[in-house]
């Protein structure tokens, strides 16, 4: 008996690992989990970093909500309320009252030089007078030190309203709202100022970058279509000191459909034969009845 044991170990051994191995060759190689339909409100990298807050994802279709919108303590980046949502194939972001760089140009210590000649200012006939480039001291932000002339002023006078009354903010936002479906999605973008003026939001459904360099370069409607099948739209991508901070307000990302569940199919009934021609049907089987007798004597 002895002599059949170690083949028999041998084979065993030699048939586990080809069967091992078969598995570990048939698996696919870098087989990521299939991504999720998930919606974030805010995000920044740079110098102020913000992790996605809040994000909410639907792994199995379940629509998912959250209004979590609680920013770390920072200088930069203020927002009054947000919601996110995401469902089967499906996301979206409502975004209010956003404001970056929150007070900023009112640190700015106007030049006694440049004071004097707002206050001389004549009433008409100075639209024409150039701004003067003088540097303005750090304001605080992720930015590079900007001069007169980087301000988004076309004359002396716009200039000397800018820094004798400065706004509340760098730039500020009404509301952000972003949805998608399957492939595709919209934007809408409420009143959008910078440094109190207001900027004109194109409603395209083409991503569109608007310029104000080197302040800010704002992008528009930014869409991402990937080889899994998801899709990303993101209101705004906001790149403050060409990329000394990027910030992103209202993402949204549909992935493909979660699967649904297949239904229980239920069992056919069998059919009852008939009895053969030469044999003659079942008697039915008597039923019982229950009755009483006379008793006699």
């Amino acid at each position: 008996m002895r002599r059949h044991f170690a083949p028999t170990v041998l084979t065993v051994t030699a048939v586990t690992g080809v069967v091992a191995f078969s598995l570990v060759a048939s698996s696919p190689v870098g087989n990521a989990a299939a991504r999720p339909s998930s919606a974030y409100a805010v995000s920044a990298e740079g110098q102020v970093p913000v992790d996605r807050t809040p994000y909410i994802e639907s792994a199995d279709g379940h629509r998912q909500s959250s209004s979590a919108l609680e920013l770390p303590e920072n200088p930069l980046l203020a927002v009054r309320a947000g919601t996110v949502t995401a469902g089967n194939d499906s996301a979206s972001v409502e975004l209010f009252d956003v404001t970056i760089g929150q007070g900023a140009l009112s640190q700015v210590k106007v030049p006694p030089e440049l004071k004097q000649t707002c206050a001389t200012l004549p009433a008409q006939g100075a639209d024409d007078l150039p701004i003067p480039d003088l540097p303005l001291p750090d304001l605080g932000l992720p930015l590079p030190t900007p001069s007169t002339k980087d301000l988004p002023a076309k004359n002396l006078p716009d200039l000397c309203n800018l820094l004798l009354t400065p706004p509340s903010a760098l730039l500020a936002i009404d509301a952000v709202n972003v949805w998608c479906s399957g492939d595709d999605g919209g934007v809408d973008i409420g009143s959008l100022t910078l440094l109190g003026q207001k900027i004109a939001v194109p409603t395209t459904k083409q991503v569109v970058t608007i310029p104000a360099a080197p302040l800010a370069t704002i992008t528009v409607n930014e869409r991402t279509q990937r080889s899994d099948g998801s899709f990303t739209i993101t209101g705004l991508t906001i790149n403050l000191g060409d990329g000394a901070e990027v910030i992103r307000l209202a993402s949204a990302t549909c992935a493909k459909p979660a699967a649904k569940p297949k239904p229980t199919p239920k069992p056919t009934p069998q059919p009852t034969l008939p009895a053969p021609l030469d044999q003659p049907p079942m008697a039915p089987i008597p039923t019982p009845v229950k009755t009483h007798h006379p008793v006699t004597g």
